[in-house]
């Protein structure tokens, strides 16, 4: 039990910092969606670059020697991750930053807990009761929160390179957002043995993780690069990217980066460590502790203050119910 504590509090350091990725958003200036997601997208990219080149040369070879077929794999699911991360962007500003990450994820736990399950048969059930409670008790607490908070948008967020969705079409993107950012935690999952061989051959387990995260952010980078640029090229914003001294907007984006470059490898670290959690119930306790965790930065940057007492009241009942959707998942 004391190993599987330890993982989730390692899935709780990752949901934590990368539910702080966002926060940077409300701090830009004079830049659009296109070129913040640009930049977060190969700012992402350059720390797990970087610390890849910090790697010692034992560590290159070992990951050197894995089948293409790995890197290809990992690389495909972050495309996909990629357009569900481009998709997610575009629902913030038309639902806001809480109810995105409610919605979104609610589908992520329902999609991240069954669609390993076919691509990895050793992922057995122990108490697929308590693992079916826990996943009813994620999606009740994520839908509460959402209807509590429905219809209160981020206007002022960030400018769109083309107006906002309706609502349900900015739905039906968060439905699109919600299944595949799964591919995130499926390209972890479905590779979790690679992150410990390379472990117990002594590669570091805030390293290892690497050979999943770098391929997935290149490739997530491959879809939201290309498609910020065009948004730019459409919107006239392709000189946003060269004005001179934006060190302001740069260093935001590279905090956002660092959030998601760190969330990866604390996942990664959790789902590899020694005694840890079937890999599609620990992406399910990552995406509900998302939620909470987002919802808690909400509370402090001001933005739940601003809610009546019986909303708050219901957003701490869908918080606690979401704990113990945590609790019931660790024993499924």
């Amino acid at each position: 039990m004391t190993s599987h504590i330890e993982c989730i509090l390692l899935i709780a350091l990752s949901s934590l910092v990368q539910a702080a990725f966002v926060l940077p958003i409300r701090y830009f200036r004079g830049w659009r969606w296109e070129q913040m997601w640009v930049a977060q997208a190969i700012a992402c990219g350059f720390w797990a670059l970087l610390w890849a080149c910090m790697l010692p040369r034992e560590t290159w070879r070992l990951a050197a020697a894995l089948p293409l077929s790995h890197w290809i794999l990992c690389y495909a699911l972050g495309v996909l991750w990629g357009v569900g991360g481009v998709a997610y962007g575009l629902t913030l500003t038309r639902l806001g930053i809480s109810f995105a990450y409610s919605f979104v994820f609610g589908v992520t736990i329902l999609v991240g807990a069954l669609l390993p399950l076919p691509f990895d048969p050793a992922q057995r059930l122990l108490r697929p009761y308590a693992f079916a409670e826990g996943i009813i008790l994620g999606l009740i607490g994520t839908a509460a929160i959402g209807i509590v908070r429905r219809g209160h948008r981020e206007d002022d967020l960030m400018a769109l390179p083309f107006p906002p969705p309706r609502y349900r079409w900015a739905i039906f993107l968060a439905v699109l957002a919600g299944a595949f950012s799964a591919c995130y935690g499926l390209a972890f999952s479905v590779r979790a043995d690679v992150l410990t061989s390379l472990i117990t051959r002594g590669v570091s387990p805030t390293s290892a993780p690497l050979v999943v995260a770098l391929p997935l952010y290149i490739g997530s980078a491959s879809f939201a690069v290309p498609f910020g640029l065009i948004c730019a090229n459409r919107t006239g914003s392709l000189g946003l990217f060269a004005r001179r001294g934006d060190l302001r907007n740069l260093s935001l984006s590279l905090a956002m980066g660092i959030c998601g470059t760190c969330g990866s490898l604390l996942y990664g670290w959790a789902i590899s460590a020694q005694g840890h959690l079937p890999s599609n119930i620990s992406y399910c306790i990552l995406t509900i502790l998302y939620v909470v965790a987002g919802n808690g930065l909400a509370y402090f940057t001001g933005e739940l203050r601003r809610r009546s007492f019986a909303a708050n009241a219901t957003i701490l009942a869908s918080l606690a119910c979401l704990m113990s959707a945590v609790w019931l998942l660790r024993t499924g």
